[in-house]
Parts: C-alpha cells; sequence; structure tokens
C-alpha cells in the first residue's frame, strides 16, 4: 500500500491571465451562489466553504469580513490595517468602498453580530490583555474581572463551535 500525504501550503490566489467572457463569468458567479444556497439549506454550507477554499483564501476573506465590520464600527483605518496585518491601501481602497455604500448588503447579512465584534475585540487587544488601540472608553476595558469573565466565555464558545464542525 503507499502511503500518500498531501501538505497544504498557503500560496496567493491568482487568476489566469487567459480571460472568460463576462457572460460566461456571470454564469459562474450565479451558480457558485446556487451551491452556497443549497448548501445553506442543507446544512452543508460549512463543509462546501472549506472543501472550496484554499487556506489562504479563507484568510483573506475573514479579513475582508473583518475590515467592513471594523469600518462599521469607525475604527481608523491605520488600526484595522495593523490589527489584521494588511496594507494600508487594502484598507484604503475598502474605507472607500464602504463609504459609497459597497457593503451595505453584507453589513446587513448579519455582520454585525456579537461574534465579529468579539473576534476583533480580541484581535485588537491581544486576547484582552491589552486595551484596544482606538476607540472611545477604551480604557475602561481593563476592569480585570468583566475581561476575565468575556475572555473565558469567548473561549469557550470558540471551543464549543469547533467541537460542533469537528463532529
Amino acid at each position: 500500500m503507499i502511503k500518500c500525504t498531501i501538505y497544504r501550503t498557503s500560496i496567493m490566489p491568482h487568476i489566469s491571465k487567459r480571460k472568460l467572457e463576462d457572460k460566461y463569468v456571470k454564469d459562474l458567479f450565479l451558480e457558485i451562489v446556487s451551491v452556497f444556497e443549497r448548501a445553506g439549506r442543507r446544512g452543508e454550507l460549512r463543509q462546501v466553504l472549506s472543501q472550496l477554499l484554499t487556506p489562504t483564501e479563507k484568510v483573506m476573506l475573514a479579513k475582508r469580513l473583518a475590515v467592513i465590520s471594523m469600518l462599521s464600527q469607525d475604527i481608523p483605518i491605520h488600526d484595522i490595517a495593523l490589527s489584521l496585518a494588511m496594507s494600508p491601501s487594502t484598507t484604503d481602497i475598502m474605507s472607500l468602498r464602504f463609504e459609497v455604500g459597497s457593503y451595505d448588503h453584507v453589513i446587513k447579512s448579519g455582520l454585525k453580530k456579537t461574534d465579529i465584534v468579539d473576534i476583533i475585540n480580541m484581535i485588537q487587544t491581544v486576547g484582552g490583555i491589552m486595551p484596544p488601540r482606538s476607540g472611545k472608553g477604551r480604557w475602561k476595558s481593563l476592569d480585570d474581572s468583566l475581561r476575565k469573565e468575556r475572555i473565558t466565555s469567548r473561549i469557550k464558545k470558540l471551543e464549543e463551535r469547533k467541537r460542533r464542525t469537528m463532529k
């Protein structure tokens, strides 16, 4: 029996230089949306996305959602770039698109839910150890008992989710 190991590497996604006609790109996009909708109705969206997206694409999309969420919380662009280890030019471009309403549907779809806000807070505060780099009342988060309680609660939620996804 031959044993084969596949190593997943994190490489930058790229698009072929050979272009498809716009009509085909639109048709393919509609098919992607249909696959996601069907998988969502069957409760299989997480599995479909895990199989479809590379690790790099997952990070890229997660960071985009985090940027949109942080922009909706009025966090300065510079702080967003530092917190998420992104280039300032990328966050600038996303900020401009945010200002003209390009992400309104993303926000309406539930991006302002507390889970992503909690995750962003954890990123900005180095797991709750430091106060956020920006925002009103950032020093209030130093109340140790509340901070430890929030961190413990959030870690339990994340571990519970992880256990559920592993089943």
